[in-house]
């Protein structure tokens, strides 16, 4: 029986951070902070949804399309969910970003809402990385 963290497979996690040279620990804290659950849609005040663990806006189903993704994948399939949420993350980073701010554009590139998110993500990793002593 899989080893699950939110509903996602371990393995998961993992083939998501190396496939995309990301760390697992990083994936993790996005993971909590995002604090989905596969099978979720949640209706956001502009009528798109965010998708699954990793709530991962509807906006993003055209560029995920072309890579072979659905709406059902992302939806409700913790595994595709991952891999695509950490495909976006190294998207941002890809972009030269410093590693915090892409961190923050995953879920917002207005400053405000950028800085916030960035910074409880930041508090997720340091708490993860300590319990895991990287």
């Amino acid at each position: 029986m899989p080893v699950l963290i939110n509903d996602v497979p371990v393995v998961c996690i993992n083939q998501a951070a190396v496939a995309n040279h990301v760390s697992a620990a990083l994936v993790l804290s996005i993971m909590k902070k995002e604090n989905g659950r596969n099978g979720q849609a949640v209706r956001n005040k502009d009528g798109t949804f965010d998708l699954g663990v990793f709530q991962i806006n509807t906006r993003w189903l055209p560029t995920l399309a072309r890579h072979g993704y659905t709406r059902d994948d992302l939806q409700f399939n913790p595994c595709k969910n991952v891999m695509a949420a950490t495909w976006i993350l190294a998207t941002n980073l890809a972009e030269g970003k410093t590693l915090w701010s892409a961190i923050g554009n995953y879920h917002s590139h207005t400053l405000k809402h950028n800085l916030t998110y960035r910074a409880s993500v930041q508090a997720n990793y340091q708490k993860i990385t300590q319990v895991l002593q990287i």
